[in-house]
């Protein structure tokens, strides 16, 4: 006698992808973990796995989307599974130096970074089979020591948000962009209430493009010009960066006046 199987058995147990990370704090600048993918009661193909480091971004035209940073690779990519079994992937590399930050002086962004795991199976199934895990970035030394630098002279409420577009003439290496917005709500910001900080970081420091806020615009050439200064990480703990901010500030009021 044939095996009765009760209607919509089969999605009791549905295949499944998790992701195990060492360290979701990131204090050494390393991503590492693990994928778990379990087959479920039918079993599982799996075509590729894919382990990406993803932001939660706008398009240059202000559409929310989640955007690929850079991917992992990882032990194995294609394999079968028999029903009920289980297999892992290892993953593990060095956070890129022009990966967004989450959070300053202790308070997250509304936008998320995080691993995201995805399955591709065989036959394709509908909405795929992944997992994200959310990350805490801090800033670099030197994106947090400017963003200090401002707030010396009075801008203290901070937002940000990431864009899908390279800055142009820029040295980045990977897509998109990361903006802060910098306000000084008590008034002290002589003619420049609101700012907005785009970074391009490597090893080396930071490039810091300033310019005023145009939250609206999208597209990195139809927002106000900007002025630049640069930040060497070794540096933070000697340098005057008020005095460098406050320059780059009276630059930005020249430009405004032309």
């Amino acid at each position: 006698m044939a095996e009765r199987t009760e209607p919509g058995a089969e999605q009791l147990e549905p295949p499944e992808v998790e992701l195990l990370l060492d360290d979701s704090e990131l204090t050494d600048r390393w991503i590492a973990g693990r994928v778990l993918v379990r087959a479920g009661r039918q079993g599982l193909v799996v075509d590729d796995l894919k382990v990406q480091l993803v932001a939660d971004a706008h398009s240059h035209r202000g559409k929310r989307f989640e955007m690929t940073i850079h991917g992992f690779v990882t032990d194995i990519s294609s394999f079968t599974l028999a029903p009920g079994e289980e297999r892992q992937a290892g993953f593990r590399r060095q956070l890129s130096w022009e990966c967004p930050f989450t959070e300053y002086d202790g308070r997250a962004f509304d936008f998320e970074v995080a691993v995201r795991a995805s399955l591709r199976t065989d036959p394709p199934r509908e909405g795929g089979i992944r997992h994200r895990i959310p990350l805490r970035i801090p800033p670099t030394a030197a994106v947090g020591a400017t963003v200090a630098a401002f707030a010396e002279l009075g801008y203290v409420e901070r937002s940000a948000r990431v864009i899908d577009e390279r800055i142009p003439d820029s040295e980045q290496y990977h897509q998109g962009h990361q903006s802060l917005f910098l306000t000084a709500p008590a008034g002290n910001g002589r003619g420049l209430p609101r700012l907005e900080l785009s970074f391009v970081t490597n090893q080396v420091g930071t490039f810091v493009y300033l310019r005023r806020v145009a939250p609206g615009k999208y597209k990195w050439e139809t927002r106000p010009p900007t002025v630049t200064l640069a930040v060497a990480h070794h540096e933070v703990a000697h340098a005057d960066l008020v005095a460098r901010v406050s320059t780059a500030l009276e630059e930005l009021r020249l430009l405004d006046r032309q």
